[in-house]
């Protein structure tokens, strides 16, 4: 499947390896740049004394940053390519993690946060969107899974690790998170510089998988009216996912500690659970959408969604939030991995970039939301119960409107 012989060698398509580099700087680029900031956030608000609103206003200045990011990115990319793009970003994020180290003031510290944002969607959207460049429709799913198996890893690492930092000198333990962190993605880099290419053409390959008619999809024009229509959809689609996500992975650890009493180190390994899970996320639902179609694997993510914020929005029992957390893990990356293919299957290899982009956009914005209607909800009522309350009526919306996309096959 993967490998092919070559007499008495098997050979990997060099695909795989651009699909892995792409899930390493990703890796950084989501699990440091964004959820990391879900463990730390707890110590950062008690050093700092922040309250839930200002911890909001942090994770909206970071996707504030990647909604701007996400406008420039196609320009940079029809530039300079994917291989720049990602290891420009990288640098600029491990900056931006470094100068978080040097601040006491949430000024700063917003600000600093804002550019990890603004970088980590330089990071992100080229490392996705060149998957349909490298591999046909038979595959995207599985490979973009494979992409967004990164932030798992990241997950793991700060629940790992965040839990357990101590104090530099006079620098506390949540900056020295930053300094770690920021090492690390100055690391990814310069692999990402080594060994990401932008088309198989470099390479002198072509796309790995099944042609486009092979794989039971007829890609057919759409009318400039049809591709706007679609795009919207879409994207009001991604837009419900990214609010109500966005504001899972901002707060359940706070909720952990505030609503549920577990201690932070509890809280670390409850996160770590999901970030395991998480790295099969995106490989599971992928996979699944190029067996089942987009719509239908979107629809049965949505539902495992919905379940899982669910557990927490109407009950308070420690097994409702452990199994909450198990199923959020398991679906965690199902919807951009399956957004990305399908960027791929209806705008075509050339197209998905700029298609994603604008999926993206929408997104960002409801992820630049959420945590704030969700703060400024937690600081009325005591907690965050509400919300995901919200979050998981609105997933079930998202479900009907899912089954409102017509398949690529049919599109006129």
């Amino acid at each position: 499947m993967i490998m092919r012989s070559t007499g008495k060698t098997l050979q990997v398509h060099y695909a795989w390896t651009v699909a892995a580099i792409c899930g390493l700087s990703v890796l950084c680029g989501l699990g440091f740049g964004r959820f990391a900031f879900g463990m730390l956030l707890p110590s950062i608000s008690q050093d700092l004394g922040l309250n839930y609103s200002q911890g909001g206003m942090l994770g909206f200045g970071n996707l504030t940053g990647y909604l701007a990011s996400v406008l420039s990115v196609p320009f940079a990319l029809a530039r300079i390519g994917t291989r720049s793009t990602v290891t420009l970003g990288l640098l600029v994020m491990a900056l931006s993690m470094f100068a978080m180290a040097t601040t006491h003031s949430f000024f700063w510290l917003t600000w600093f946060y804002f550019l990890t944002g603004l970088s980590s969607g330089a990071v992100v959207l080229p490392s996705m969107s060149v998957m349909a460049k490298w591999f046909a429709p038979s595959h995207r799913g599985l490979s973009s899974g494979l992409v967004m198996a990164g932030p798992g890893f990241g997950i793991i690492l700060s629940g790992f690790a965040v839990p357990r930092l101590v104090p530099l000198g006079t620098m506390p333990a949540w900056q020295v998170g930053w300094l770690i962190f920021g090492g690390l993605t100055a690391l990814v880099a310069l692999v990402a510089f080594l060994y990401i290419r932008n088309t198989p053409g470099e390479t002198g390959l072509r796309p790995y998988g099944r042609a486009a008619s092979q794989s039971g999809i007829v890609s057919q024009p759409l009318a400039r009216s049809a591709k706007f229509k679609l795009l919207v959809h879409l994207g009001v689609i991604f837009g419900i996912y990214g609010a109500t996500y966005m504001l899972y992975v901002t707060f359940i650890v706070t909720s952990m500690v505030d609503s549920y009493g577990m201690s932070k180190a509890q809280a670390g390994v409850l996160w770590s659970w999901f970030g395991f899970l998480s790295i099969f996320s995106g490989l599971l639902f992928g996979a699944l959408s190029d067996k089942i179609g987009r719509r239908a694997g979107m629809a049965v993510a949505f539902g495992v969604l919905a379940l899982s914020f669910g557990l927490v929005g109407f009950g308070t029992s420690s097994f409702g939030l452990y199994l909450s957390v198990m199923l959020f893990g398991i679906s965690a990356w199902s919807i951009p991995v399956i957004m990305s293919a399908s960027a791929g299957d209806y705008f075509g290899a050339g197209g998905a970039a700029g298609a994603l982009a604008a999926l993206m956009l929408v997104f960002s914005a409801g992820q630049a939301v959420g945590p704030i209607i969700a703060g400024v909800l937690a600081e009325m009522l005591g907690d965050f119960s509400l919300s995901y309350a919200v979050s998981a009526a609105a997933s079930v919306l998202a479900i009907g409107m899912v089954w409102a996309v017509r398949p690529p096959s049919v599109i006129d």
